[in-house]
Order: C-alpha cells, then sequence, then structure tokens
C-alpha cells in the first residue's frame, strides 16, 4: 500500500501541478476574525487558547508544492492569530516521512506533536511508544481538553468505536473522515473499470456475473485484444470477491468469514478463484504480462492506447472517465474508463466488498517531550472545531471561499479559475493547510477534496466520486476492521510468520494462473497451516473480539 499511495502522488503532481509563482494577497478586509463561519461552535473550546503567545512544534506530512513553510499560508496565520499559538513546523512529503520519522525517533529530540500520517506509525503501534514513555497517554487530555474531536466522534458509532483503545480508553487521536456537513467514511478509490467506449462499440450489455464476464472477455479476445483482462502482480483482483474472499491490496489478505477473522487464501473460495483464473490464462484471457504489475506502478499504457484491456483492476477512481487523455497518459480522445460494480458468481445473489466502513484513520499523538500538554491538546482539538475545519480547507472567507445558501463553503473563482493558469491545487495551497495536497491534519473533508477533483475535470464530473459511489454500494463487507489493535507482543509474534506466509501465497496465486505451479490447492493450504498460520488466526480472532466488544 505505500508503493501505491507514493505512486498515486506522483502521477497526481504530475498531471496537476506545477512550479509557478503563486498571485494574489489576502487583504485586510478579509481577516476580520469574527466573521468566520462557526466561531460561535467551538463546543466550548474558548479563543485564544492562551493568553500569552506560546509555541508547540510539530513534525507532520506536508506534500505542498508551492509552500515550503506552513506559516507562509494565509490560514495558518489568521489560525495563529485565533489561538495565539505559533507552531514550529517540521515537514517533509509522504514518501520522505519514511526516513524523516524513523530519524527523529531515534534522535530522541522529539517535537511536541507528531502526525507521520499513514505511512507511518511508532515500532510496534503507538501503544508500545507509550509503554517505552516516549508517547503521552492522551486518555484524560482528550476527554477533558477536545470537546470538538469527541463531538465530531458522537456522530457517528463506527468513528467513535475506532479511535476508542480495547481498554475503552483514547490513547491517541485519529484523523477523521467526514463531509462538509457530516462524520463519514471516505471515498472508495479502488475497483474494477471497464473500458465502456470499446464495450459500447462492440454493442455489449454490461455484465454483471463471472460467466457473463467470461462471455466479454472471449469476444474482446476474438476481436484481437491480446490482454482482455488485467491482474495484480501478485494474481489478486477484486473479482476474487464473486468467491467471498479477498485478494486485493496484497499487504493483507485479511478479512472476516461467518463472523470470524480469517485469512482469504485459506477459503475455499480462494481455491476457486485461482482455478477460474488459470482456466482464462489459459484461455488467453489475461495480459500474460499481469505480474509485471498494473499500469500505475509501471506508468505503461500501452494495453489502454492501443486498445488490448477491456477489464482492470484500477488503484485510483480519479483515473476513471477521461482522466487518462486528459492529463497524456494515453492519446485518446474518444476513451473513456467506467467504474463497475463487483460481480456474483450466480445472478441475484448479494454482492460483497472488502472496504472498512469506520471513518477514523491515521495517528495524531503528543509526545512527552511537550512541556504543556493541555495547550497541545487543545490546538489539536481547534484541527477538529467547524472553525479550524473550514480553515484548514477552503482558506479565507470571501477571497478563496463564499458559504451558499446552506451555509455550506463553495471555492470561488480565485481558485476554480484562477487568472495565472494555475490549477485549483496550486492556488489553494498558499491560502489552506489541508487543501490542494496539504498536511491533511485532523479532519479530513473530502467534499472540498472533490470539489478541486471537479474542477480539474473537462467535463465537470467527478469520477472519484462516481466510480466510488459504484464500488461502495454493496452493502455487506468482509473487511476486518481498521482500527482493530494487536498488542505489543501480538505484533511481535504475527511478523514472525507473517512473512512466509504472505511470500508464499503471492508466490502460488501467481504460478497457479500461469500454470506454472500445479500444486492442489488443499496442499498448498496445508502448507499455510504448516508455516504457522493457525497461530496468527488465533491472534486476529483474539484482536477481532476485542474491538467488537469496545
Amino acid at each position: 500500500m505505500k508503493k501505491r499511495t507514493k505512486r498515486a502522488l506522483a502521477i497526481l503532481s504530475a498531471a496537476a501541478l506545477s512550479a509557478m509563482p503563486l498571485a494574489g494577497a489576502l487583504a485586510e478586509e478579509d481577516k476580520d476574525l469574527a466573521s468566520l463561519p462557526g466561531s460561535e461552535e467551538m463546543n466550548g473550546l474558548e479563543l485564544p487558547l492562551t493568553e500569552e503567545p506560546k509555541e508547540l512544534s510539530i513534525l507532520t506530512v506536508f506534500n505542498s508544492t508551492m509552500v515550503s513553510d506552513p506559516n507562509e499560508i494565509e490560514s495558518v496565520k489568521l489560525m495563529e492569530e485565533r489561538t495565539g499559538v505559533h507552531v514550529n513546523w517540521s515537514t517533509a512529503g509522504n514518501t520522505e516521512m519514511i526516513e524523516k520519522y524513523s530519524t527523529v525517533l531515534a534522535s530522541g529530540n522529539l517535537p511536541d506533536i507528531i502526525f507521520a500520517s499513514g505511512t507511518n506509525v511508532y515500532p510496534g503501534g503507538v501503544q508500545k511508544g507509550i509503554e517505552e514513555g516516549v508517547i503521552l497517554d492522551m486518555d484524560e487530555l482528550i476527554r477533558e481538553y477536545m470537546p470538538n474531536y469527541m463531538a465530531l466522534l458522537s456522530q457517528n458509532e463506527s468513528a467513535m468505536k475506532g479511535a476508542l483503545s480495547d481498554d475503552g480508553k483514547m490513547h491517541y487521536l485519529r484523523s477523521i473522515y467526514g463531509s462538509d456537513t457530516t462524520v463519514q467514511t471516505g471515498s472508495i478509490g479502488y475497483g474494477l473499470t471497464y473500458r465502456a467506449d470499446l464495450l459500447e462499440e462492440m454493442g455489449l450489455d454490461v455484465p454483471t456475473t463471472i460467466d457473463e464476464w467470461h462471455d466479454v472477455l472471449v469476444k474482446c479476445r476474438d476481436n484481437g485484444m491480446s490482454a482482455p483482462m488485467t491482474l495484480e502482480s501478485d494474481g489478486g483482483s477484486a473479482l476474487s470477491l464473486a468467491w467471498g474472499v479477498n485478494t486485493d491490496w496484497a499487504g493483507s489478505y485479511w478479512q472476516t468469514d461467518g463472523g470470524k477473522a480469517a485469512y482469504g487464501p485459506a477459503l475455499d473460495g480462494f481455491g476457486e478463484y485461482v482455478e477460474t483464473m488459470r482456466q482464462w490464462y489459459e484461455e488467453g484471457l489475461i495480459d500474460p504480462n499481469f505480474t509485471n504489475g498494473s499500469m500505475i506502478i509501471s506508468q505503461d499504457y500501452t494495453n489502454v492506447q492501443t486498445n488490448q484491456t477491456m477489464l482492470f483492476d484500477i488503484w485510483f477512481g480519479f483515473m476513471n472517465g477521461t482522466w487518462m487523455n486528459d492529463t497524456g497518459a494515453v492519446d485518446l480522445p474518444g476513451i473513456y474508463m467506467q467504474a463497475v460494480g463487483l460481480p456474483t458468481l450466480n445472478e441475484g445473489d448479494e454482492p460483497v466488498k472488502c472496504v472498512d466502513d469506520c471513518p477514523v484513520f491515521s495517528e495524531l499523538y503528543i509526545t512527552t517531550s511537550c512541556e504543556d500538554p493541555i495547550l497541545a491538546a487543545k490546538w489539536l482539538d481547534y484541527q477538529y472545531s467547524k472553525e479550524g475545519s473550514i480553515l484548514n480547507w477552503y482558506g479565507i472567507e470571501g477571497l478563496t471561499y463564499t458559504l451558499d445558501s446552506d451555509g455550506v463553503p463553495q471555492y470561488t473563482d480565485l481558485i476554480l479559475k484562477n487568472e495565472d493558469g494555475l490549477t485549483p491545487a496550486q492556488t489553494l495551497q498558499k491560502y489552506a493547510l489541508n487543501g490542494g495536497g496539504g498536511a491533511e491534519i485532523g479532519f479530513r473533508n473530502f467534499s472540498a477534496e472533490n470539489k478541486i477533483a471537479a474542477a480539474l475535470s473537462s467535463t465537470g464530473s467527478t469520477p472519484q466520486i462516481e466510480s466510488s459511489a459504484i464500488w461502495g454500494e454493496p452493502t455487506k463487507t468482509i473487511a476486518l476492521p481498521g482500527t482493530m489493535t494487536l498488542t505489543s507482543e501480538e505484533g511481535e509474534e504475527v511478523n514472525r510468520y507473517m512473512t512466509d506466509i504472505k511470500t508464499l501465497t503471492q508466490e502460488y496465486m501467481a504460478n497457479y494462473i500461469m500454470g506454472v505451479d500445479t500444486t492442489p490447492f488443499e496442499e498448498f493450504r496445508q502448507k499455510l497451516y504448516d508455516y504457522g498460520l493457525q497461530k496468527v488466526l488465533d491472534i486476529y480472532q483474539a484482536a477481532y473480539e476485542r474491538y467488537l466488544a469496545r
């Protein structure tokens, strides 16, 4: 998943960003602090946070290409005026943060606050960091000094459960997904996609079952396509969900089955999936070079450009629609990539997804080096307030956004139609900390992100929203909760076995599909257990039960 995140950022940067100077300054009349929307809705958090100006230090992911220091951002300047807190920022992009985070931890010279995003976690988990005296246990701070964070969690039962640890306490903070109006799961970025333009040319209906997709792919092959369908480099695909097993996002393969924690490749459905894909590969329906990796990793769009592939596993919904042609990945003015619902084995079967519906994700925490943890907690709580969230995502009222009749922020033409030819994402980076590819601290507003995506589209539509709605339509999910936690001892035990188990799984799946490995599924499954799978299953089941009991 880390590799995919880095590649996504690289593609977005290449497609949407360019190093151009940013014009425009914040007018004095736009600094009217009393006009900030939500100023009266602070849930008891009083501003300024301190009677005398104070400072805090923070290590955070910051992906801006237009601003080097967050203190140059207009909303950050206004936030300092509102809170009375000056922040000393230490930043790095997602890729660079991996090394920087490790270096900071090793140095012992810790900032007051750390948000290293989902790409980095404390070795052994945050709980271990607390036990080792590096991370501050925040439970009392959160409950006493963070009313806005608590108010957001109270909107969503799943969010509250995800924010709790197994002992019922909140030892650290979580980032929270939501829209302009509510706390809810972020958009789903991954699923099946097909070439709608080619299917229409062939006069075929959109398949809804595995057999129907097989028939379409056969016709594609007979029409000269050399790679009618792609797979992941290990042979996984969202198609496997038709058999009730997870083969996507190969770093895990974990899921639920019958209400219990399960390892997808050890289930009967996995054997049926790889057998079917082996047959399709023999029939010439699968890209013979699928082990080279999907096009987003290789950046080789040849099979798209030459109309050789109909069905794709695609990692990012924003790549659908006309994106590939709009960004120059291909030169096909008529191309249209269309997200499609997960097929089932039989007509009328209930489709399933493997998506965690919990709207909380990456960890934020205060370190034990912080001399004023109460102030740090209050400053973090401001990031979850309505006022702070609007500043972080929309910038300055009257300049970068206005409120519509429902009180919802809408970007102005300064952002959406910049006269200097800058993209909305580029322009916004000067005015909003989180917007435009910034820090994403606290509350993550995907409504704001989607508005920027819509402005970048040649049609004014939002492929990410449309794709997410299709991929997220199944009501049943087999995903294990992303906020389910292992103890440090459990984590060490899992690591002892899972490297070999995952390697065995990936090699078997790819090689069996290609006909290189002829080991029957039952023998493969037994080898998984010989490698210690049952011990890992017991650990995951115990962790899952603790999560359900929160």
